[in-house]
């Protein structure tokens, strides 16, 4: 019976998707919880824009992220920033809701409608609007998920600026490594540049600490492949170092 339930409580960790209760292990398997949230703290040493693609701040930064999950949609709330400008890019906020479409039993659409917030100077500066980002994930293995994400950020206020963000990645899921391959193509989001960039992450993840909360450590490397304006969008790298808690529920 322990081996049982400590089987079980591994499998929570990683998905973050089943609940139980140890009366006996038949009800651990039928009772499914209807909806879970988490909330995920993470401390870097430089700022690397999971969506754009792109480092942000060359400064340590900071984020919050907070996930309400039910099985077929969600809520999802991020807020980044910088700890020492608050003038560079990595200040702003991104909350969204979102609807997961079970297209096959191993193809997953999630289309997100939400605000992104840019927070340079105040709560809601020049440059918020309403976003919509789509994600197309497909499960090639039980350990390994290839995905495609579309992430438009301009759909109210500027619709006339057209930019978007088009992102590959290939995710390897172990016991407690990640590995996760990206490639972005961002066309003039943030400034009017456009260029390709791509990145290698790495962390030792799902360490217990108690029966809710886990952390994990890892690194960041990102490579520029192409800018189409220098003087604007200069070629940048960077290698940035991680340490995240996560409060599963």
């Amino acid at each position: 019976m322990k081996t049982l339930l400590s089987a079980l409580f591994f499998l929570l960790a990683v998905t973050s998707s089943f609940a139980f209760t140890e009366k006996d292990s038949i009800e651990a398997k039928k009772k499914v919880s209807a909806a879970h949230w988490r909330f995920t703290t993470r401390l870097h040493s430089q700022g690397i824009f999971a969506y754009g693609g792109r480092l942000g701040s060359e400064n340590p930064t900071f984020d919050v992220n907070f996930t309400y999950d039910r099985k077929k949609w969600g809520f999802m709330a991020f807020k980044g920033l910088d700890l020492q400008d608050h003038n560079t890019f990595y200040n702003f906020a991104l909350i969204a809701l979102y609807k997961n479409f079970k297209v096959t039993n191993k193809i997953t659409f999630t289309p997100y409608v939400g605000s992104f917030l840019e927070e340079s100077n105040s709560i809601a500066d020049h440059g918020s609007d309403v976003v919509a980002i789509m994600v197309t994930s497909i499960k090639l293995h039980p350990r390994w998920t290839a995905e495609h994400m579309s992430l438009l950020p301009n759909l109210v206020f500027a619709p006339e600026e057209r930019d978007w963000v088009n992102r590959l990645r290939l995710t390897y899921t172990g016991k407690h490594w990640d590995v996760v391959s990206s490639v972005w193509w961002n066309n003039q989001v943030f400034d009017h540049s456009y260029y390709y960039t791509t990145a290698l992450h790495v962390a030792y993840s799902r360490i217990k600490v108690s029966n809710h909360f886990f952390m994990s450590f890892g690194f960041t490397g990102l490579a520029m492949l192409h800018t189409s304006d220098e003087e604007a969008n200069p070629t940048k790298n960077g290698l940035m170092f991680t340490i995240a808690g996560q409060w599963i529920h």
